[in-house]
């Protein structure tokens, strides 16, 4: 794993593994100040914000996170359109 991303996030957090990952991949930012503010309550914006960028990374992931991603994406097709993201699945319909 890369070096701590975000300086509220230990190793000893149960979600440290995760965030470590996602924050590598792009996924996630955190905030301007180095936190990552995980007891903060996120809008479907800020969702969808993720999961478009787990979009954009979708060939890297094996198949059973390309399903999640998918499933995500249909979740929040509206915001995801909002913000510009074109979804296949949707389109197609």
């Amino acid at each position: 794993f890369a070096a701590n991303p975000f300086s509220d996030v230990t190793p000893s957090d149960w979600a440290y593994q995760s965030v470590s990952q996602l924050a590598a991949a792009g996924v996630i930012n955190g905030y301007p100040d180095g936190t990552f503010r995980g007891q903060k309550n996120i809008t479907r914006y800020e969702m969808a914000q993720m999961v478009a960028k787990a979009m954009a990374n979708e060939a890297r992931a094996n198949a059973e996170q390309q399903a999640m991603i998918n499933r995500l994406a249909d979740e929040f097709s509206s915001e995801l359109n909002n913000l510009g993201v074109r979804v296949a699945n949707l389109e197609n319909k």
